[in-house]
């Protein structure tokens, strides 16, 4: 008699370079993928609509994509360890396969669901494939975690990256439709508890991999000089597809050194150096750019993964006890809602409520407006963002979060605090995208878009509100409340959506 594997999908949801899919193709004689929504998860007061038509959709596309390998994509609902355990049981498994993932919870999910099957006599795989480099990997010398960047980053380019593996195609997947294994029909998001209507993109693997097509083709070599400008299309929007893993970082960041041309592991992508030749260091530079917001994303997974207190309080320990001073009460909603009186933080503010994305300078400027000016608790925004993005991820949500409220690792000094006014022009200079999320100001001509307050008759005419808070006496505040509390060493820019 052969051996049953299962195949558990969680966040890895595409065939293609799929390091424990391909452990159950490898090992098992017939392999059988599953999906449990997870009830705990659903249930959570930071998950949000968008995210969960995100995964439906997703989820059809893989289940799509198994149909045509003749095989099926079993769903199951309920509480995860029973579902999983009573699945094995019903088909018979040896094998139970599934990829690593690090958050506090999936880390004792897991255990409690890996001691379960050992107990049945079923052998548990768990691979790594959400990250390049294992967190453990990418350690001092002395075994220690690193707690900036910069250091973290020198010595992840030097690890050595798995390449990604193609799907074996339809034989390499022994497909079983098993007709007496019960499987739910597919559900609508109303039907996890998230009535409504919401805001999606382009999903599945082919979706991904079409991205990252364009990507490449050209807007990789830009994107030093271009990622920072929300009107531009000059990201590589993969976020959400690396959040549910549509796509593996191997076809991502080898993609990259392909198009580069050039062998990624002996190249200093901050410093190329002039042996390369004038034209590869600046290709290099740019391509560089987006690799390291790729090791942003890694860095923050092995924070969360040294720090697990970091899903639930403050990195720096000396903020344990702080109560954020801001009114919460009267200025959380305006934040929320883009009705905030500041242009750039409600075109920001406004395009995620609408589209379920919000560009990255843009995430950094709206949680440092609602940390820094407004002095509102980190966690509200965190949560809020959760709720809205389609890529909202734990690890580097938080760590943008705590970057941009000066209580994270490596995090923005307590002094810097970015003007919404100088940010607006210096990186939307004309305007565009406010004029594009905040109709009121629409018609509104030259500079005055970004600081309408300054025409009280203006406001009078669009219906623009004013500032909620006077920027110069709130940075004030934020200075004299914050210093305390703070180191003031230099930080680096942190990633939030490559």
């Amino acid at each position: 008699m052969g051996l049953t594997a299962v195949h558990w999908f969680r966040r890895d949801l595409r065939l293609d370079d799929n390091t424990a899919l391909l452990e159950a193709i490898d090992r098992g004689d017939e392999v059988y993928p599953l999906f449990v929504f997870d009830e705990d998860l659903l249930g959570r007061e930071d998950t949000g609509g968008p995210r969960v038509q995100f995964l439906l959709d997703n989820l059809n596309a893989l289940a799509k994509e198994l149909e045509a390998a003749g095989s099926q994509l079993y769903l199951r609902r309920g509480n995860i360890a029973s579902e999983v355990a009573t699945f094995c049981e019903e088909v018979s498994a040896g094998l139970l396969c599934w990829n690593r993932d690090y958050s506090p919870y999936a880390v004792r999910r897991d255990e409690a669901i890996r001691k379960s099957a050992a107990a049945r006599g079923i052998e548990v795989a768990i691979c790594e494939d959400h990250l390049l480099v294992p967190p453990e990997a990418v350690v001092k010398d002395d075994g220690s975690p690193f707690v900036v960047f910069s250091p973290f980053a020198r010595r992840w380019r030097t690890q050595p990256k798995r390449r990604a593996r193609e799907f074996p195609g339809l034989d390499g997947l022994r497909p079983v439709k098993a007709h007496h294994v019960a499987s739910l029909d597919f559900p609508q998001a109303a039907d996890l508890g998230y009535p409504g209507t919401f805001p999606t993109m382009d999903a599945g693997e082919k979706a991904a991999l079409a991205a990252l097509e364009v990507f490449l083709d050209g807007k990789v070599f830009r994107y030093k000089d271009t990622r920072d400008f929300p009107d531009v299309e000059g990201t590589s929007r993969l976020s959400p597809h690396l959040k549910y893993g549509t796509i593996s970082p191997r076809r991502v960041f080898f993609g990259v050194e392909s198009v580069l041309g050039l062998d990624l592991s002996t190249i200093d992508t901050k410093k190329p150096s002039a042996d390369l030749g004038e034209e590869n260091r600046k290709r290099v530079k740019q391509a560089g750019t987006f690799l390291d917001e790729v090791c942003w994303r890694e860095f923050y997974f092995s924070i969360l993964h040294h720090f697990p207190h970091v899903a639930h309080r403050p990195f720096r320990r000396s903020f344990d006890d702080f109560v954020w001073p801001g009114d919460k009460d009267a200025l959380l909603e305006k934040w929320v809602e883009g009705e905030t009186g500041f242009p750039i933080v409600d075109a920001g503010m406004r395009q995620l409520a609408t589209t379920g994305w919000m560009h990255n300078r843009l995430r950094m400027i709206c949680a440092m407006h609602l940390t820094k000016i407004l002095l509102i608790d980190w966690r509200e925004g965190e949560k809020v963002f959760m709720q809205r993005l389609l890529d909202g991820d734990l690890a580097p949500n938080n760590g943008g979060w705590q970057w941009s409220a000066s209580t994270g690792t490596d995090a923005a000094p307590y002094f810097r605090i970015f003007n919404p006014y100088l940010q607006s022009k210096k990186f939307d200079p004309d305007g565009t995208f406010i004029r594009k999320y905040v109709p009121e100001l629409r018609d509104v001509e030259g500079a005055s878009v970004h600081e309408p307050h300054l025409d009280p008759q203006l406001l009078e005419k669009t219906g623009y509100p004013p500032p909620c808070v006077d920027y110069k006496k709130a940075r004030e505040r934020a200075l004299e409340v914050l210093k305390p509390r703070t180191p003031t060493g230099p930080a680096e820019e942190a990633g939030g959506s490559s």
